[in-house]
């Protein structure tokens, strides 16, 4: 399986060199990919860098772990070469950075979700890595015990099920919510959100069965 990753900053890179790890080709989409040279040259050459529509056109799944507002020229920019393909959007609006478009997201009743999902109606989208600090993820993965629970949310089943693979590859506990509706229930300012809460934790908060 090849994952195309947009951005390359603390959450994309991270989870890339997990990924990487694991065996995954990683192939990150960023403005400037000559600048990945040194990070990409510790991966063991399971990693590349190309263009946003690089990462997108040869990969099976892609994550998306750029600053929120750019969603809407990045959504412009990938929407054709992305089509239906699963899309993991840990994307999180932080304010004042992400501007009118960031502030909106917030302010909506049915998620941060629903601010992206639009833009990309044909993609399976599904949040995941959106609740836990790029710290965490690095010092933590694959921890002994209970490991760190990431709250999935989606309404394709076969791209919730592969999302849920792919974080437990990457050294955490997938924690399924329910559909893309249920994503506001771990968004900036839940309980579970920058909590660093185990799989189980997150699973009793949520009251995930």
């Amino acid at each position: 399986m090849r994952i195309g990753i947009l951005g390359a900053g603390m959450i994309g890179g991270t989870v890339g060199r997990l990924w990487a790890d694991a065996g995954y080709g990683v192939t990150f989409g960023v403005r400037h990919p000559e600048r990945l040279r040194p990070m990409l040259g510790e991966f063991g050459g399971k990693a590349r860098a190309g263009s946003a529509i690089d990462a997108v056109d040869g990969a099976d799944i892609v994550l998306a772990a750029i600053p929120f507002r750019a969603w809407p020229d990045v959504a412009a920019e990938i929407g054709a070469t992305l089509g239906d393909k699963a899309l993991l959007d840990a994307t999180v609006p932080d304010p004042p950075r992400d501007g009118a478009f960031g502030d909106a997201a917030l302010a909506r009743g049915d998620g941060v979700a629903f601010a992206v999902a639009p833009l990309l109606p044909r993609a399976k989208l599904v949040r995941a890595f959106s609740t836990v600090m790029w710290t965490t993820l690095q010092s933590q993965a694959h921890r002994a015990g209970d490991r760190i629970g990431i709250p999935l949310a989606g309404d394709d089943k076969e791209a919730v099920a592969l999302a849920a693979r792919l974080v437990a590859d990457a050294g955490f506990d997938p924690v399924v919510v329910g559909p893309l509706s249920q994503s506001r229930r771990f968004d900036p300012g839940a309980a579970v959100f920058d909590s660093d809460m185990s799989g189980p934790q997150v699973r009793a908060a949520l009251g995930v069965v």
